[in-house]
């Protein structure tokens, strides 16, 4: 492996010397990559005959990606290889799973050479299989308008619009109210609170990567407790310093339980459940006052399946 390794790191230096074409565009030289993948079941099981994919992408000018498959075996296992420029990925798909993208390993440095490019790259995946997906409702609000500030405002998660007088709804699943100041870009605090007017319902946090991992990250079903009465969002600003209590973007998500009936012992017997996929945004422009954006999916059958089907519903959140 030393030999390997200083061959490798020679080649990188000329490949960095005056006057080579690709040292103008790698950083690290093309490298031989292998790459052994296990897959799972969420159980720990090996899924066989799952299809795993080495994907290579190609950043000097008029090369095209590169990509290479296997199948696993009994035991999950699959081997697949190529040449690495800068990175690699490594996808698995089998029919009646979600498929599954795993992280991006890049190439670009000495540290990672020795991480990623020498040896054979052994790599847990996970398939998570498709057991009973249901059609949602399922909206986008994309800078929906506030139709008022510093006091509370209904919002119908089945109807998608602010309730009555300010909207179509008529079910005030959620209550926002927005409260602070903001006098300019440089100088705001502004409050963002969510809340509940029916006992048992309530919001609870989710977080899940976008970019990696089962295409269907949430469970499949809902948790029966653990759920918040209210929720609270902050941004300000005070000249250059920035200060906000947003989540992490893309890994935030949420899943709520609405108009709950409660039994005797105060456990949700009926409820409506869902997810909020992403984070809850709020800003202001001069031209439309202040606005919101998130989007979510409703279940509206009263059981908590969140298993939802994208090819049966009008408009999946991803």
């Amino acid at each position: 492996m030393k030999t390997l390794l200083t061959l490798a790191l020679v080649s990188w230096m000329l490949v960095l010397s005056p006057g080579c074409v690709i040292a103008q565009e790698l950083v690290m030289p093309a490298v031989p990559i292998t790459v052994e993948a296990r897959v799972r079941d969420p159980e720990g099981l090996p899924v066989e005959d799952a299809t795993v994919y080495l994907a290579l992408p190609r950043y000097r000018l008029g090369e095209k990606n590169q990509e290479s498959s296997a199948k696993t075996d009994k035991e999950g296992v699959a081997t697949v290889s190529g040449i690495a420029q800068q990175d690699y990925i490594l996808s698995v798909v089998k029919s009646g799973y979600y498929p599954t993208q795993g992280p991006r390993h890049g190439i670009n440095d000495e540290k990672s050479f020795l991480q990623y490019a020498v040896g054979v790259q052994k790599i847990d995946l996970e398939l998570r299989p498709i057991l009973n997906p249901i059609a949602g409702i399922v909206k986008r609000l994309d800078r929906k308008p506030f139709p008022g500030f510093s006091e509370p405002i209904g919002f119908d998660l089945e109807v998608g619009d602010w309730v009555f007088p300010h909207g179509k709804g008529k079910s005030s699943d959620f209550i926002f109210t927005l409260t602070g100041y903001r006098n300019s870009s440089r100088d705001y605090d502004l409050t963002l609170t969510l809340a509940f007017t029916k006992e048992g319902d309530g919001i609870t946090l989710a977080i899940y990567p976008a970019d990696i991992g089962s295409e269907f990250k949430f469970p499949y079903s809902a948790p029966v407790s653990g759920y918040e009465t209210k929720r609270q969002w902050k941004t300000a600003a005070t000249g250059n310093k920035l200060s906000m209590t947003f989540g992490r973007n893309d890994e935030t998500n949420y899943i709520f339980r609405i108009r709950t009936e409660l039994d005797e012992d105060g456990s949700a017997k009926k409820a409506l459940y869902g997810i909020i996929e992403g984070e809850i945004k709020f800003n202001r422009t001069d031209e439309a006052g202040f606005n919101i954006s998130f989007r979510y999916a409703l279940n509206p059958d009263w059981t908590r399946n969140l298993e939802f089907n994208p090819a049966k519903t009008a408009s999946s959140p991803r």
